[in-house]
């Protein structure tokens, strides 16, 4: 029996991992216009949309489950301007000019990875509300208290007097600037800006960063599949199996068997849904000849 190290194997996949990290999606947006604006500055708040709806619509497969109307209108007008972290590049396919607007068709390819970590930061990968207290100055305009209003419901927070984590904003002595807290039982962490958005990520994503590795330790599962004929094909399944983002998550090969059988594999992942990675395994393995063994990870 020949065994592949991980060594050999995060050398071996590198290509197959790269194609697995990013996803291309086609969208077409629609910008009207508007008076004061050049042709260049609408043409860039149009890809800036683009880029939004290419995001929004690849984070669809990842999301543990479906976002309601109100959660995906905030996540969408979150990322219009902020998307472009997400971008590995895109590709212009047309434009259309008129007096009403121009109509621009994008391809962009998302970077998967990266928008995961993004998704976590959000709240977005929680299974589901978390309570917290909100505390906000009382003289905040009506508008600045709905942009945090809508940041409350984007991150999935459920609103309860003296609940932990509490999130604490006040005004700085600076003018427009803003000092903001957030307190758990055992961790305190600030920062201070005028973006509140801004604010409101630095500080949430540290939280649910947090939480999502606890998860994932606690979470953490291992799938060892036997019957291949070839390397290839279980390298095939890898990119399969990443791609079951609403089922598993942080999947890695760890380990491929070369026995008189047939190739065998093992990876590691977290676990989202037990149910649908079940039906999954069930209509891809079975009809290959495949066996396989799914278990829960001991804990480090």
């Amino acid at each position: 029996m020949r065994r592949f190290p991980c060594l050999f194997l995060s050398s071996l996949l590198a290509l197959a991992l790269w194609c697995n990290a990013a996803g291309a999606a086609e969208v077409r947006v629609f910008r009207p216009m508007e008076e004061g604006l050049s042709a260049m500055h609408i043409r860039a708040l149009a890809m800036a949309e683009g880029f939004a709806q290419a995001v929004a619509e690849a984070s669809q497969a990842m999301l543990p489950a479906k976002l309601d109307e109100a959660r995906a209108e905030y996540f969408k007008e979150y990322l219009t301007g902020r998307a472009e972290p997400y971008v590995m590049g895109y590709k212009v396919l047309s434009t259309e000019a008129s007096k009403a607007g121009l109509i621009l068709s994008l391809d962009v390819t998302v970077n998967k990875s990266t928008l995961r970590e993004g998704l976590r930061g959000l709240g977005l990968m929680a299974d589901g509300p978390t309570s917290a207290s909100v505390v906000l100055p009382g003289d905040l305009d009506e508008a600045t208290r709905a942009q945090v209003e809508h940041l409350e419901v984007l991150s999935g927070l459920r609103a309860e007097d003296s609940a932990l984590p509490r999130f604490t904003l006040e005004r700085a002595r600076e003018k427009d600037v803003y000092r903001a807290r957030l307190e758990t039982a055992d961790r305190e962490w600030m920062a201070v800006g005028k973006d509140i958005p801004a604010l409101w990520l630095d500080l949430w994503a540290r939280y649910f960063v947090r939480e999502n590795a606890a998860e994932a330790r606690s979470e953490s599962h291992t799938l060892a599949v036997t019957g291949w004929f070839s390397p290839d094909a279980a390298l095939e399944f890898d990119r399969v199996l990443r791609g079951w983002d609403s089922s598993v998550q942080d999947v890695r090969l760890v380990e491929m068997d070369m026995q008189p059988t047939g190739v065998g594999a093992t990876w590691v992942f977290r676990l989202l849904s037990a149910d649908r990675l079940a039906v999954q395994l069930q209509g891809f393995l079975p009809q290959r000849g495949l066996s396989y063994k799914l278990e829960e990870r001991a804990a480090n």
